[in-house]
């Protein structure tokens, strides 16, 4: 913890300053400012210029527990590095919270584009969506602290240093085995995709398959030629792409990134390759995950490359009847305030609560345009977002479910 603690004195000051002067840029960049969405976007386009990832994502935990000791919240870094704080309510009848959790990291931060800029209608930056859940976060402690958001329960905020799928990540599973931290609801946050509704959540296994092939010795095997990383990654890809994985096709896999050489000129030796298996029912799940990656091993050996397969991430089946109360509340909270409703089946981190017999269900905060180097941020649907998310604290906290 010293680092963290040396860490926070060193960047408080500057953090203060820096969201302090981007909240007046950004209000005077618009003709009908609204002083809460300003400092959620300038908190946002701040944490987008923090280097991720990194290893427990010490910089940008670092800027949250600074963020937090600036309101008065002490937060605290649990043994996988993600960082908790608790907003105690007086009158809370029931000491079990509403726990609101949002991932801190991305995968999309350049030292370059990750420098946000804004204009009258929206704001543009590298990694940029992936900020606005922790930010969020942050408002809401905020606002609740100033009384601008008024909450009867208590509340506990989770940033994920490491993302929830993570296969080293136990949080979700801490939580609900500690009485008393253990949710009556929770929430989470994703930047984008304001408006729809996971009502049936998908399992999901991702695995990395990374290939190697300039492997021959010359000395003992002149005639040898290695093949291509392209070309052993692109076959791999092919053959789990071909599989039938269950008759009712419940289970599917999903090419989710090819990556291999440096362009012309340069033989490609090194090649990755990530993939999603998607099932409705574990036991597939499973038994899809061990087939895949026993394929994968089998084609790159078969390729001559060396070959190494990794389980990367993992978000069980959900129990949507467990949340079927929380949607039903989402659901009328957004067509109150006119956000149209898109009903999806998708994997979600809230699986990992409600299959523990607690409500939960992800939401996201903005629109915008998620692009491979670039994300543009809608600043007008920032403040939907916040609206619906103070309005499902507000009425969460103010009766059941």
């Amino acid at each position: 913890m010293a680092f963290f603690d040396d860490l926070i004195k060193k960047m408080g000051s500057a953090f203060r300053s820096l969201s302090t002067k981007a909240s007046v840029v950004i209000r005077s960049l618009r003709q009908a400012s609204s002083p809460l969405t300003d400092r959620l976007l300038a908190e946002a386009l701040r944490l987008a210029e923090i280097p991720s990832p990194s290893k427990n994502e010490e910089q940008r935990v670092g800027h949250i527990l600074e963020r937090l000791s600036s309101l008065g919240l002490n937060g605290y870094v649990d043994e996988d590095g993600n960082v908790l704080a608790r907003l105690f309510c007086p009158e809370a009848s029931d000491p079990a919270p509403l726990l609101l959790f949002s991932d801190l990291g991305t995968r999309r931060w350049h030292p370059v584009l990750s420098l946000g800029s804004v204009n009258a209608d929206s704001a543009q930056g590298a990694g940029l969506a992936d900020s606005l859940g922790p930010a969020a976060l942050l408002s809401v402690a905020e606002s609740i602290l100033s009384g601008t958001l008024l909450c009867g329960k208590n509340i506990v905020l989770l940033f994920g240093a490491r993302s929830f799928e993570d296969t080293q990540n136990g949080v979700f599973q801490r939580i609900g085995e500690d009485p008393n931290q253990r949710p009556f609801a929770a929430i989470g946050i994703r930047g984008f995709t304001l408006g729809v509704l996971m009502t049936k959540t998908l399992g999901t296994y991702r695995v990395e398959v990374k290939v190697r092939t300039d492997l021959s010795d010359p000395s003992t095997a002149e005639d040898f030629s290695p093949p291509s990383a392209v070309d052993v990654v692109v076959a791999v890809a092919q053959k789990l792409a071909g599989v039938v994985w269950d008759s009712e096709k419940t289970t599917h896999c999903r090419i989710r990134r090819i990556e291999a050489g440096t362009g012309f000129g340069h033989d490609p030796v090194e090649g990755v390759l990530d993939l999603e298996l998607e099932s409705s029912k574990d036991q597939l799940l499973e038994m899809a995950m061990k087939a895949a990656v026993a394929t994968a091993q089998t084609t790159g050996e078969e390729l001559k490359a060396k070959t190494e397969v990794s389980v990367v991430g993992h978000v069980p089946v959900g129990d949507s009847r467990e949340s079927e109360g929380l949607q039903n509340l989402v659901r009328g909270i957004m067509k109150e305030q006119r956000i149209k409703v898109v009903e999806k089946t998708e994997a979600d981190s809230s699986a990992f609560l409600s299959t523990q017999g607690i409500p939960a269900l992800s939401i996201g905060f903005a629109q915008g345009r998620e692009g491979l180097e670039m994300d543009e941020v809608i600043i007008e649907s920032i403040e939907r977002g916040r609206k619906l998310l103070f309005s499902i604290v507000e009425r969460l906290s103010s009766g059941s479910i």
